[in-house]
């Protein structure tokens, strides 16, 4: 029996073209993505020297010009039953191009780990689609071939019958030492769209260029960690920039972007000699803590980071990448309580002040559900008010409570750029 599945893809935003001509890489300030996950300061001390990644997806265009290095193996295709994994549909190209593209070659974009050896395999057709059965032998072969680092972003969403040969076959390569990242799932739902590997597996959620939870991704049982995976809004710089099967540059959203930034994070430690699980628990560790203090449901231990991941101290003054700092004390100031028409009408402000430039980020917390979201960009040492709004199941608590005379009480998570996160205690009176 032949069984489907299907590649997790979200909307396309823009194209860019491919010639664009600069010193080290023109397009690199455009991937808010890799600042993010602060994979420039990891590449100090490792970029993937040594590791190899096998990416089991639609294939490779392998005469892109920003993927032209003896590192890009030839690979396989499974559909088509031929050495040559020609990518017909994009997917692919992109998510290998934000694990392992050159970089500071004076052409289009960076990546996460410009000195991994990448290995594409193609298992799904030029529609995003194949058989199950060709996933479970792209995985074998990724094994057999040596892959330290097996990068999955395909989805069973259209999977017709049971997974156990898949599941199998995840369990082979983990058994065998090798680093299995999965994405979540492009199907806001509460649960991961790879739950095999007996949570060995890491599977990936997806957040924004803000750090909020992407609206499309999925969340809860299963999910291991986030990483950027864009907005899916159709604005340029929203969306994570990538190669693309024409040779050029396109941004796309979806939590098939976000594992290849883990995927790159684990050729980083394999570089240093941390591998399979040992290197699961250390990026699961050393992931950056959002919304609710811990692991929570949404996002997982939180956004992955390379720099932490190595195990590197932050620049001068506890500042993210490439921020300057101050000596001031980081402030986080809001009302202990406030009305809740007041709440509904403007937002839970907060003021924010912190040692780095960045962004001040509030989310509002009630029973582990996220009811309010909002930041403010921070200038070094200045004050400023995030505000963070209601959402609609935020509304739909807060008028209920109004009507029924009652209190709620939210717990309000906010973070600042090169200060511990803080959670303060808000009660709302009616």
């Amino acid at each position: 029996m032949r069984l489907a599945v299907t590649i997790l893809l979200c909307g396309l935003a823009l194209l860019l073209p491919a010639d664009a001509l600069a010193l080290a890489d023109p397009l690199v300030g455009q991937q808010w993505n890799l600042s993010m996950v602060e994979s420039g300061a990891a590449h100090a001390v490792a970029t993937g020297v040594g590791a190899k990644i096998a990416m089991v997806d639609t294939g490779v265009l392998a005469s892109h010009p920003d993927l032209q290095d003896p590192r890009f193996q030839q690979g396989y295709d499974f559909v088509d039953n031929d050495p040559i994994p020609e990518d017909g549909n994009g997917h692919g190209t992109h998510v290998l191009g934000i694990a392992g593209a050159n970089e500071g070659n004076g052409i289009g974009v960076a990546s996460v780990a410009p000195g991994a050896t990448i290995l594409p395999v193609r298992v799904l057709g030029d529609d995003g689609s194949g058989s199950l059965e060709d996933v479970v032998r792209g995985i074998d072969f990724a094994v057999a071939q040596g892959a330290d680092v097996i990068n999955l972003s395909l989805g069973g969403d259209a999977v017709l019958g049971p997974l156990d040969g898949f599941n199998a076959a995840i369990d082979r390569a983990l058994n065998a030492g090798r680093i299995v990242v999965a994405a979540a799932g492009n199907d806001a739902m509460p649960v991961c769209a790879q739950p095999s590997g007996q949570g060995r597996l890491l599977c990936v959620g997806a957040v924004d260029r803000r750090g909020m939870h992407s609206s499309f991704s999925n969340y809860g049982f299963g999910l291991g960690l986030v990483a950027p995976g864009g907005s899916g809004q159709p604005f340029a710089g929203e969306n994570v920039l990538s190669t693309y099967d024409d040779g050029a540059y396109r941004e796309i959203a979806g939590t098939s972007q976000a594992a290849p930034h883990v995927s790159g994070v684990a050729a980083l430690l394999v570089q240093k000699g941390i591998r399979g699980q040992a290197a699961v628990q250390r990026i699961l560790a050393s992931a950056v803590d959002v919304g609710l203090s811990g692991p929570d449901p949404v996002f997982g231990a939180g956004v992955v980071n390379a720099r932490q991941a190595l195990g590197l101290p932050p620049p001068a003054g506890g500042a993210t990448t490439s921020q300057a700092t101050d000596t001031s004390p980081p402030v986080v100031s809001l009302a202990r309580r406030a009305r809740i028409r007041t709440v509904l009408r403007r937002g839970i402000r907060v003021r924010c002040r912190a040692p780095g430039a960045g962004r001040c980020r509030v989310s509002g917390y009630r029973g582990g559900r996220r009811v309010a979201a909002g930041s403010v960009r921070l200038s070094i040492g200045r004050t400023a008010v995030a505000v963070a709004r209601v959402n609609g199941r935020g509304r739909t608590l807060l008028r209920r409570a109004l009507r029924q005379r009652r209190r709620v009480t939210l717990r309000v998570r906010v973070t600042l750029p090169g200060a511990p996160g803080q959670t303060r205690s808000l009660t709302l009176l009616p």
